[in-house]
């Protein structure tokens, strides 16, 4: 498990990328910071992309380490949030609740950053025989935060979109039963587009 010192550590190397101007930015976990390993300067439809992803990020994690400290001060006119499903084995004091509560406290503080920006929130994806957690826990957190997610923070479902027939993480997408290969990439681009 990442320590807040590990998430810091992560986000000085990634320093830059929080600093850069660019149309689109991406706050989350590995599934977001993975991207740049595939393709280094993401583009959707031809807008630049800040990719402040944090591998092994909890949203607790990123509001304490990254959001407190006031680490970020530009994003996009759109903004994608994907948090959540580290806290389910990372966070001691984790609850459905307690997640909502830790993004919409990021939310609040990006919406401070830039009030005109669009503010989208990420359905978690499945996974395919991961040992720390299982589907039907993230399905739970998913339905949570569907259900409760306040009104100028749009949810974006993307389960359908990247599970397979057996109900789990299509393995034609992704490594390792979690993350992404740059077939789940296409998807995950696909998915965004549609929001620009």
């Amino acid at each position: 498990m990442l320590t807040d010192q590990d998430i810091f550590n992560r986000y000085q190397v990634k320093k830059a990328e929080f600093e850069k101007q660019a149309d689109i930015t991406l706050v989350g976990h590995s599934l977001f910071d993975m991207w740049s390993d595939i393709s280094p300067e993401i583009q959707l439809r031809g807008k630049r992309v800040a990719n402040l992803g944090i591998s092994g990020v909890s949203a607790r994690q990123y509001l304490d380490v990254i959001i407190k400290p006031q680490l970020i001060n530009y994003l996009g006119k759109k903004v994608f949030i994907f948090l959540g499903v580290n806290d389910i084995v990372k966070e001691p004091e984790y609850s459905h609740a307690k997640v909502l509560d830790w993004i919409c406290d990021i939310w609040q503080a990006l919406v401070k950053i830039s009030p005109e920006s669009e503010f989208f929130l990420l359905e978690a994806t499945p996974i395919n025989n991961i040992a720390t957690t299982d589907n039907s826990s993230i399905m739970a957190l998913n339905d949570y935060l569907r259900e409760n997610c306040p009104e100028r923070l749009t949810f974006i479902d993307t389960w359908q979109d990247f599970v397979g027939k057996d109900g789990k993480l299509d393995l034609t997408l992704c490594t390792d039963g979690l993350h992404f290969n740059p077939k789940g990439y296409e998807v995950l681009t696909r998915k965004l587009t549609q929001y620009l």
